[in-house]
C-alpha cells in the first residue's frame, strides 16, 4: 500500500497516518457493543415507553453506520491494495516493453553495422574524432 502511495506522490507522513487509521480503526468499530434497549428501564410510563423505543431506534442507526464505516475502510483498503497491484504490474509491463525496443533497436544496429556488435562511441573515447 505505501509503495502504491508514494507512486502517487503522497507525502511520506500523510502515507503513514492513512496506513495508521486503515490498520487500527476497523477493529475498533464494535456494532454489537450496543446494549439492546428495553423500554422499561425509563420507568413504566407511556412517555417512557416512547423514549425506549426511539433511543432503541437510534442504537440501531448507530449501530448501521459503524457496520457502513467498517465495510467502507475495508474496501479503501482492498482498493489500495489492488491499485497497488496494478501499479506494479504496469511498472512491469513497461520496464519488459521498453527493454525488448531496447533490444530491438541493437539488434537493428548490429544489422547495419554488419553484426560486429559495436560498442557505443563516447564523444571523449581514444579513436573519437571529437
Amino acid at each position: 500500500m505505501r509503495t502504491a502511495l508514494s507512486s502517487v506522490k503522497v507525502p511520506p507522513d500523510v502515507i503513514e497516518q492513512i496506513v495508521k487509521f486503515l490498520d487500527t480503526t476497523s477493529g475498533e468499530f464494535d456494532p454489537d457493543g450496543f446494549t439492546p434497549v428495553k423500554g422499561t428501564w425509563f420507568g413504566g410510563s407511556g412517555s417512557a415507553a416512547t423514549l425506549g423505543l426511539h433511543t432503541e431506534k437510534a442504537h440501531a442507526k448507530i449501530a448501521n453506520a459503524l457496520l457502513e464505516a467498517i465495510l467502507g475502510i475495508q474496501d479503501t483498503t482492498s482498493a489500495i491494495e489492488t491499485f497497488d497491484k496494478e501499479i506494479s504490474a504496469a511498472d512491469a509491463d513497461s520496464e519488459a516493453a521498453a527493454q525488448a525496443l531496447l533490444n530491438r533497436t541493437q539488434a537493428a544496429v548490429d544489422q547495419m553495422d554488419g553484426d560486429r556488435n559495436t560498442p557505443p562511441t563516447h564523444p571523449n573515447a581514444p579513436g573519437s574524432d571529437r
